[in-house]
Order: structure tokens, then sequence, then C-alpha cells
């Protein structure tokens, strides 16, 4: 039964967020990645020690004060059971908290809890009956019959359990959340990472290629440069997220590198609307897009090969467009490693879970790859 309670529990705090990305909970717990502050640590309150013990020891006052309201109960003793209830609860649970960390920092494992548990509700609620039996017969009350006092003990003791219960599942979900969101962040920058050595193999190639003209190798190392400059500035503020008009900025100095290299035989077009321009998106969200479009591109079409870039904002989503001219290759096949395409997915997939596509058309013609995500802030 113990085991069910955690297992339900963990469905509902991180079940959903077993999924990366955007989920409330998970905001709640630790935050989410590459997200403004204010809405992730208001959530992040909301599920803390304090609110939690406020708010569910103000609900139990809830039961005998609407006895009092209502009449249903006259009996004073039942009454000033009902009254001790909230206040003994939250002073005896505050007391308690200290013990349970030091309880889940030495043993860990749930199972070895459960019976912990179960001693701790039974004596706690014992000792607390107690001293409530006597402040009602000093008050003058009439002690209750004693099938009515064991009802109260064991509705006590089943309201200890619970807060333990509550108590430890929430604390261990948290520091679960906190590694899984530690893990993501590290993977997502072991991911960002493997994409810029493309882009210097092929800028290494086009200086070579270049090599006997002076001025387009002085070009094409400055638009390295700048390139670089703008990925190692990434890399120092950790970023997760940028704006959109950032990347398109180092990705011109990227088209330039490549017209250098193909020259007549390369067409670009760019369209970015402001709004698109200033959308919050992930770190290298197009140029791996750009990279295989001119990777395949230039293997499968006729010259020139043009090149398209889009990208707009419709009903908060951002809508992202590389196209170009050829034909499609097989993501596994002889010609291709996939590794670009398969690195934007997985970071696509941590970051927005099932809010994110990304997908390609094809025609004879062309190959249209189209990302869709979920905007919720611009630079």
């Amino acid at each position: 039964m113990i085991h069910q309670f955690y297992q339900k529990l963990e469905n509902v705090l991180l079940g959903r967020a077993a999924t990366p990305g955007a989920v409330w909970w998970r905001t709640g717990i630790v935050g989410a990645p590459g997200r403004g502050e204010g809405a992730t640590t208001r959530s992040a309150w909301f599920l803390s020690f304090w609110p939690l013990q406020i708010g569910g020891w103000g609900l139990t006052f809830l039961v005998p004060l609407l006895f009092v309201v209502t009449g249903s109960v006259t009996d004073p003793s039942i009454l000033c059971y009902g009254i001790a209830r909230p206040v003994n609860g939250f002073l005896i649970t505050l007391a308690l908290r200290p013990c349970c960390s030091w309880a889940l920092a030495r043993f860990g494992k749930r199972w070895l809890l459960v019976p912990v548990i179960l001693l701790v509700s039974l004596l706690v609620s014992y000792v607390e009956l107690m001293g409530v039996d006597r402040l009602v017969l000093a008050c003058g009350f009439p002690a209750v019959p004693k099938e009515t006092w064991i009802a109260i003990y064991f509705i006590r003791v089943a309201i200890f359990m619970i807060w333990m219960l509550l108590y430890f599942g929430i604390k261990s979900l948290k520091h679960h959340a906190a590694i899984e969101q530690e893990f993501q962040q590290s993977e997502l920058k072991l991911l960002r990472s493997q994409v810029n050595p493309h882009f210097l193999f092929n800028a290494l190639a086009t200086i070579t290629a270049v090599r006997k003209d002076e001025e387009m190798v002085s070009q094409v190392t400055q638009s390295l440069a700048d390139y670089l400059r703008f990925s190692l500035a990434q890399e120092s503020q950790h970023q997760v997220k940028q704006p959109l008009g950032q990347e398109v900025t180092a990705l011109e100095n990227y088209l330039i590198v490549e017209k250098i290299r193909f020259q007549e035989k390369l067409v670009t077009r760019l369209e970015v609307s402001e709004a698109a321009w200033a959308a919050q998106v992930p770190t290298a969200l197009t140029q791996p897009l750009l990279e295989n479009a001119i990777k395949y591109g230039q293997k499968t079409s006729p010259p020139p090969l043009c090149i398209a870039i889009e990208a707009r904002l419709a009903e908060g989503r951002l809508l992202l467009m590389v196209e170009n001219t050829g034909r499609w290759v097989e993501p596994h096949g002889p010609d291709s490693t996939g590794l670009g395409i398969a690195n934007l997915r997985k970071r696509l997939h941590l970051l927005y879970a099932e809010q994110a596509e990304l997908t390609f058309e094809r025609t004879s013609t062309a190959v249209r790859a189209q990302v869709s995500i979920p905007v919720s802030g611009t630079a």
C-alpha cells in the first residue's frame, strides 16, 4: 500500500515530467531551463514547505469550524478535540520536520522509513491525545466515550502518516527532479557543442579552397572569427535559449563563408519577421537545418543551389522553415551521418517534449525542414 501511494504520488508530480519539457509541476519543483524566473519562483514558493504546511493544517481547521457554524456537533469535548487537532498538528509536525529530514538523509530507501512512519504516528498520536484529554478534563468537560476516543486516535494516526508520507515523498521527488534537470542541462550543453565542429570544418575547407585569393581568405577568416566569438559568448553565459535574431546574425557570417566556397552556385534568401527576430529560441536552432540544406542540397540540386530561411510567429508559436533545392537524402543512408538533425530533435525534446515539432516535406525538386515550437517570451 505504501509503495502504491508513492508510485501514484510520483506519477502525479513527475509522471508527466518524465517526458522532459515545459511541465508546470517540474517548473514548480525546480524551474525550467531557459525560462523567465518570475512565474517559476512563484510556483516554487507555493510548493515549498511553509505554504503547504500552513495551507494543509488550515484546511483541517475548517472541519471543527464547520461543526460550530452549522451546529451539527454540540458536545464541548468533541469540539475541544477538533479545535486542538490543527493547532497541535501544526506544532508537532514543525518539531518532526528536522527529524524527518535527518531520517531521509540517514536511511534514504523508502521501505526502511515505513516502520518508522508507522511507529512515530502511533506514538505521537497517543501522546498528543493524552495531552488533549488533560485539557478537556481541566476545562471541566466530560471525557469522551472509549469508542469515540479510539476512533479519534486512529484518525490522528492516519493524518500524521499522511503528513510524513507527503513530506518524504515531495522531498525525494524534488531531489530526483533537481538531479534530472542537472542531467538535462549537461546533455543540452553537450548536444549544442557537437554542432560547432561541423561549421569549423566547413570554414577550414573553404579557406583551403580559396587559399590563393588573399582577400577571400581574409573575408572567410573574419566571418569565422565573428561566428566563433558569438559561439564562445553563448558558452561563457551558459545560455540554453537566445533571441532568434542573434543566431540569424551569426548565420549570415556562416553564409558568407559558404557563398565564397560555392560562389555563383549558391543563392540564399532570408526572411525573418520582427517578432520572430526577438523570439526566445533554443541555441543553435537554425544552424543544423542550414548545414543539412547546404550539405545535401549541393549533392542533389542542379546549380544553383537555392536556400531559403523563413521565420514568423503565429498563435504563440514560432514557425521556422529552411528549404533547399534538391532531393531528400535518407538520414541513415550511406551519404548521411544524421547527427545534426538527431541532436536537434533531442534538444527540442528535452526542452519542449511533445510541444515541439520538426518535420520534413519532400518534393521532386526541393526539401523543406519545418520547426514549430511554443514561444513564451521575447528579448
